[in-house]
């Protein structure tokens, strides 16, 4: 008869996909197994990877599933916008590294898809590298999506050790709120330039204020269902 935990690890990983995306995932729910539950959670969550499921990513790397590796990154190597930012994400956990932080980046920078580029820039928070620390300045400055820059400008509060609620800033945040002309489909070039003030200022703020967290790997120190 399965245990609770198993039951609990199954409403989770492979409930209802609205409720998932809707609520998120206790993502924790699968280290609660054991012995044979937890190798056969392994095996499940490995052939869901190969299926796409981005939440079976999330389970190997709470596993720290070595047996998940090479299945990691081959399926990487097919993978785009969320997929592939917790597929890198898992990779960095489990080998102990930063090797897959430029997928995580890319997919930052290039994705067309705002909700990958935000998952993107919540996963950096792991990462504080100058790389990473860069690559969401530019986010802030140039992203053409108001909650894109939001999650990028309060990654770098956090990665510099300051609360990450930009709102408070308000000088800061009234320019990265700026409205445009969406008839267009795109922001204008004065949005954009108060984009840049936007990042300009939070660097100033982040240099005065900041202090730059540990060059390491920073693991549960977000999670996707607050």
């Amino acid at each position: 008869m399965p245990s609770d935990e198993w039951k609990y690890f199954m409403d989770n990983y492979y409930g209802n996909p609205y409720m998932m995306w809707h609520d998120g995932i206790n993502e924790k729910s699968v280290t609660r197994l054991v012995g044979e539950e937890r190798d056969q959670a392994e095996d499940m969550l490995i052939q869901s990877l190969k299926e796409g499921d981005h939440y079976a990513a999330i389970g190997l790397r709470e596993l720290r599933s070595e047996k998940a590796i090479p299945h990691l990154e081959e399926v990487l190597q097919r993978s785009s916008g969320v997929l592939a930012v917790e597929i890198a994400v898992a990779l960095c956990i489990i080998r102990g590294n930063h090797e897959f932080v430029p997928q995580v980046i890319a997919v930052l920078k290039r994705s067309p898809f705002w909700s990958a580029r935000i998952r993107a820039a919540l996963s950096l928070r792991r990462f504080p590298t100058t790389e990473v620390i860069e690559s969401l300045y530019e986010s802030v400055a140039r992203d053409p999506d108001y909650l894109v820059r939001n999650h990028a400008s309060e990654t770098l509060l956090f990665l510099h050790s300051l609360e990450p609620a930009i709102s408070e800033h308000k000088e800061i945040f009234n320019h990265m709120i700026f409205e445009y002309d969406r008839d267009g489909g795109k922001p204008t070039e004065e949005a954009y330039d108060h984009y840049s003030e936007c990042a300009r200022l939070l660097r100033e703020l982040i240099e005065a204020q900041g202090s730059v967290r540990q060059e390491t790997i920073i693991d549960d120190i977000w999670s996707w269902n607050r």
